[in-house]
């Protein structure tokens, strides 16, 4: 019975990653966010495609969706799951933000073409382990802010997920739990996918610079 937390935790965390906060925010302002920049439904496109008016609540909504997917499971493993295994509810606190990242990224509710999940990757990060989430923010940041190019942080910010659940968890950090690394992996995976195109215009040299500082 426990064990049925866990695809109930990854279909929450799909669901609400699905929410295409970008898409919506800007037909409010009368734009199409796909017709603008690179397609996308996230923050950095959302700024292209109305400004910072649109861009704010984009990427508030981007990074409370996953964040809520876990706060929601938590919930459910101490009410209706109460009891349940710590490996069990680690495990679907962890598919439930990965599935957060994925619906984010191929969202159901818009035609399973959405943004990179660089902002709901480290909102939802910091929701399961503040410390390590709080090692990804700062990592996307300074790189974000120091290439001034969108992609380049948000591939940090699935490399270094990957890379900080598992160390804390060889180095048997508390509350580390082995389970987030399932976090970690989907959150790598789905960025690397989603940004696959930004790769050749990484390489090529042709990636939109950030120009406003």
């Amino acid at each position: 019975m426990d064990w049925l937390l866990v695809p109930i935790g990854a279909l929450i965390g799909y669901l609400f990653g699905s929410i295409p906060t970008g898409l919506w925010v800007t037909r409010l302002y009368g734009v199409n966010i796909r017709t603008v920049g690179s397609g996308r439904t996230g923050g950095t496109n959302a700024w292209r495609a109305a400004g910072l008016k649109a861009a704010i609540p984009t990427i508030l909504g981007d990074a409370l969706k996953g964040a809520v997917a876990v706060i929601l499971v938590r919930w459910l493993a101490a009410n209706s799951f109460a009891g349940a295994d710590a490996t069990v509810v680690a495990l679907a606190v962890g598919l439930a933000g990965g599935a957060a990242i994925w619906g984010h990224n191929w969202p159901l509710f818009a035609g399973f073409n959405g943004g990179a999940g660089g902002i709901t990757a480290a909102a939802t990060a910091m929701a399961i382990f503040p410390l390590a989430g709080g090692v990804v923010w700062i990592t996307g940041a300074l790189l974000i802010w120091w290439s001034r190019i969108a992609s380049v942080g948000t591939f940090a910010v699935g490399a270094v997920s990957l890379a900080t659940f598992l160390l804390f968890a060889i180095g048997d950090v508390p509350n580390a739990h082995w389970a987030y690394v399932v976090f970690g992996a989907m959150a790598f995976f789905g960025i690397f996918m989603a940004l696959r195109r930004n790769r050749q215009q990484l390489k090529d040299q042709k990636e939109r610079i950030i120009t406003i500082w």
